[in-house]
């Protein structure tokens, strides 16, 4: 049994690593059945989630797959990439994990796991912070890659790899010299850079483009750059960013869920750390696009309770309603959300999540 499971394992890690682009175009269909089905019957949204999160975590282990396959592994010790991935498990698992804990155990489990699943994030969050200095962390830790760039990089590599060392110096012979980037030479009379044949890639995967040193290392430097070095203000802005979730459910617990305290306290907390990260030195571009998102969630705060409560929900389905009844043929679109708009504002739109 055991070699049979080996062996069909082996034979899923070529298949993926060989069609990366079916691969991906089943998980994309396996993502829409869990959009297709929500709402349609009962129980309908946890098993939504299950697929979503069933999807999420086939992205997640195909990844791997090319990545190990390709030969691109990010450099990082065995003790961070754990915690990552824990992390971006727990990411990606934790919805489904809520709803299935109140549809068993009723209110009380609900509470249970959230609070299990934000300990174990915020510690998480806490070491790679402190321990393994990662820095601003994404949200999950582990996104998805850029296949098509990642086979890309490793079909080139490997084409240079088997390119023999004659080919270069006939190369020389020709009246062409090669310049400091044996990936490609100029030509003596024109001046004209051109790609050599031990850097040409398959067909399929050609752009037609001069190579460059930043180009080919694009796509390794999106596993592998380091962090930047952040200053004390932005330290305390990344130190506020783990902790908040806790510290809402904290608040939530002391002061009760109709209550703003927490809505302000933590909508406080967001700003603040935002605030403190635009402090010192600057950033990288990845590391820029990750405060770009979390300012952009700020604006989920209208979508979450008891701002949605008291003022965000009369104004929305009104214009939800206006936009239905004036423009014709979108209210085959509006009606659905309206339907199901309650059910996701109690599920998605948390003030706990990070």
């Amino acid at each position: 049994m055991a070699e049979i499971l080996q062996r069909l394992y082996k034979e899923y890690k070529e298949a993926v690593s060989q069609n990366s682009a079916f691969i991906a175009q089943f998980e994309s269909v396996f993502r829409l059945v869990s959009y297709a089905i929500a709402g349609r019957f009962e129980d309908s949204t946890i098993l939504s989630e299950l697929l979503y999160s069933a999807s999420n975590l086939l992205v997640l282990f195909n990844d791997a797959i090319i990545k190990k396959a390709s030969g691109l592994l990010p450099s990082v010790s065995t003790s961070k990439e754990r915690l990552q991935s824990l992390v971006t498990v727990l990411e990606y698992v934790g919805v489904f994990v809520e709803l299935a804990a109140a549809r068993l155990f009723g209110e009380p489990g609900r509470w249970v796991a959230i609070t299990a699943l934000q300990i174990a994030k915020c510690v998480c969050r806490f070491l790679l912070f402190v321990k393994h200095q990662c820095g601003i962390q994404p949200v999950p830790p582990i996104s998805p890659i850029d296949r098509e760039s990642v086979m890309k990089l490793s079909k080139s590599k490997n084409s240079q790899q088997q390119s023999s060392q004659p080919l270069d110096n006939d190369v020389e012979m020709n009246g062409v010299n090669a310049s400091s980037n044996p990936k490609t030479f100029t030509l003596q009379r024109s001046g004209k850079v051109m790609r050599s044949l031990s850097a040409a890639v398959p067909v399929d995967s050609r752009d037609w483009k001069v190579p460059t040193a930043e180009s080919d290392a694009a796509p390794k430097a999106a596993w592998n750059s380091s962090p930047s070095q952040l200053s004390h203000d932005q330290k305390m802005g990344e130190y506020l960013y783990i902790v908040k979730p806790l510290v809402h459910l904290i608040s939530l617990y002391a002061c009760g869920q109709s209550s703003f305290k927490p809505w302000i306290l933590s909508s406080s907390m967001d700003v603040a750390s935002l605030m403190l990260m635009r402090k010192g030195k600057p950033l990288k571009q990845h590391e820029k696009s990750e405060l770009r998102r979390r300012s952009f969630m700020l604006l989920l705060y209208l979508l979450r309770s008891p701002m949605y409560d008291r003022y965000t929900k009369e104004r929305l389905l009104s214009v939800l309603h206006r936009l239905s009844s004036t423009v014709p043929g979108l209210s085959l679109l509006i009606a659905p959300v309206m339907d199901y708009l309650p059910v996701w504002q109690q599920i998605y739109f948390y003030t706990w999540s990070t």
